[in-house]
């Protein structure tokens, strides 16, 4: 490996530090703009070269003292070595910048809203027996490596308590140099854990399984081989599972999709509910257990609710039923990306909620479009999103449709990481 030497004059999009040097970028982890470094060079990237800080020479001014003990060995942040303000700046451009990109020229994006520390409600932890023990935490940044976790400053206290006797559980039930993975969610009822992976699953692991499920106050232990496995019941404690969503519970299926913090939420709950006040038929498209659409019918509203994961709508129905709003939430579980809403389901609809994955809403906004080409725009249309790049590709595809777009509210929903959570509103 070369190395090179200059300072970092920026941050990359992902939270990398930007040296240029005889103009060829090198992206360097770990470093904040100003930072004078000498980094050894690795393998090309996108329009540079990865690289690896050796030596800082000199810190830059923004430069902090890092407050997790595992930043750096641990993978999970990226980002805790960056002053407060410079970072929260970074982080609501990369939205601004990602509109820029589709010709949004003044973009009405609104200041960063932070959720707090230590706030994030599930984890996906690895495992893995070494001879005698079990490693049991994240995966050390672009490696195999896991760190054990003892601390963390994002994670809900909770999320970190079973580790100890899960290391304990674990041992027995996995072969030298087996991993699996372990979800743990926090639920209004108690911890939620999902393992994932090959185990030693006899009758007495089973038992013996469930024995330490129970002494570890789980709410409930489910297992699993693969991803595409239907989760086996290990433990389920008197009271399974539940999430709520303003006031009313929902059981939560094992290892189900929330929202990684209750906080972010409900900042996005809150908006939708304010832009889409006096809407009498509403549709939540990718609702998942209905965080939003369960919402919009406590406010009045006729509202379907559409997502592809049938446990989670099977959850929701379950919800519905018990709340008494029936007659007002219809689930439907229904492959958004396959079969969208089309037009003429749009037409009689007097606002859309949109909460798409990473991959964004392609498929639903050009039925979107098309019903807007058809003389009948949805009214209003609240669009959620995890990519900023993806959420910037379907408003631009709006807004070609004749949609103006608002305002947007970045949410730092995923501390000290790159990734950044938003919530927007669409008005034809």
């Amino acid at each position: 490996m070369r190395d090179v030497e200059g300072v970092i004059e920026r941050m990359g999009g992902q939270g990398h530090g930007v040296l240029l040097k005889d103009d060829v970028r090198y992206y360097v982890p770990f470093t904040v703009p100003g930072d004078v470094v000498a980094a050894k060079v690795g393998e090309a990237r996108g329009d540079g070269f990865a690289a690896e800080i050796a030596v800082l020479e000199q810190a830059g001014p923004d430069r902090v003292e890092p407050p997790c003990p595992h930043f750096q060995s641990c993978g999970g942040c990226a980002l805790q070595h960056w002053a407060d303000a410079p970072y929260r700046a970074w982080k609501r451009d990369k939205l601004i910048a990602a509109l820029q990109r589709r010709g949004f020229t003044a973009p009405p994006v609104q200041d960063l809203v932070a959720v707090p520390d230590r706030s994030r409600r599930r984890a996906e932890f690895v495992a893995r027996r070494v001879k005698d023990h079990v490693l049991l935490g994240f995966h050390e940044a672009a490696s195999r490596k896991i760190v054990d976790i003892e601390t963390c400053m994002v994670l809900r206290p909770a999320l970190l308590a079973p580790l100890p006797a899960l290391r304990e559980a674990l041992l027995p039930v996995l072969g030298d140099g087996w991993a699996v993975d372990v979800k743990v969610t926090e639920t209004a009822t108690g911890l939620d854990v999902l393992i994932t992976g090959k185990l030693k699953m006899r009758v007495q692991e089973r038992i013996a399984l469930s024995k330490a499920a129970k002494a570890m106050g789980l709410a409930r232990l489910s297992w699993k081989l693969d991803l595409r496995g239907e989760p086996e019941l290990l433990f389920l404690g008197e009271r399974a599972p539940q999430v709520r969503f303003g006031d009313i519970a929902v059981p939560l299926a094992p290892g189900g999709f929330l929202q990684a913090t209750a906080e972010a939420e409900q900042i996005m709950a809150d908006f939708a509910l304010a832009e889409l006040q006096g809407a009498k038929r509403v549709a939540d498209l990718f609702s998942g257990c209905g965080a939003f659409a369960l919402r919009l019918a406590a406010a009045g509203m006729n509202a379907l609710a559409a997502d592809a994961d049938r446990p989670a709508i099977a959850a929701l129905q379950a919800a519905v039923n018990a709340a008494g709003l029936a007659g007002r939430l219809r689930p439907e579980a229904r492959d958004l990306e396959r079969q969208p809403l089309m037009s003429a389901e749009l037409k009689a609809l007097d606002a859309v909620l949109l909460d798409p994955p990473r991959a964004g809403a392609k498929a639903q906004v050009q039925q979107l479009v098309a019903a807007a080409s058809a003389g009948r725009p949805v009214p209003r249309i609240v669009m959620a999103s995890c990519d900023p790049n993806s959420f910037a590709r379907d408003a631009r595809t709006l807004a070609d449709a004749g949609y103006q777009l608002v305002r947007a509210v970045p949410i730092d929903q995923f501390r000290w990481s790159p990734h950044l959570e938003m919530v927007s509103l669409f008005k034809p």
